[in-house]
């Protein structure tokens, strides 16, 4: 990840910093950010991490996948209402689509 890390555009780094530092900024009472906030934290992420070569990316992916039981995943599915987990798990397929069309 340290390779990766140095690997991205550090003016889009500084963006979603700035991004981030917004979000947490807006946190209301129930501990949530704004709806626009957190769009606009994961837009920012997303162009990071599409500054960066693929083959960099994956080979952070590849790294953790190693470190991580394989039983994790199924554990924490258990955990949570599985509709939602099926939806979030489309939405970050779709954003990660997204982030590869624009990867450099």
């Amino acid at each position: 990840s340290i390779v990766m890390g140095s690997a991205m555009d550090g003016n889009l780094l500084k963006a979603a910093a700035e991004a981030h530092h917004k979000a947490i900024d807006s946190i209301d009472g129930n501990g949530l950010t704004s709806a626009a906030d957190y769009e606009a934290v994961n837009a920012a992420l997303g162009r990071v991490v599409a500054s960066v070569p693929a083959s960099k990316v994956m080979d952070v992916y590849n790294a953790f996948a190693g470190l991580t039981n394989p039983a994790v995943p199924n554990k924490i599915f258990s955990t949570v209402n599985s509709l939602d987990a099926n939806a979030a798990a489309k939405a970050f397929y779709e954003f990660k689509d997204v982030v590869k069309a624009a990867q450099r």
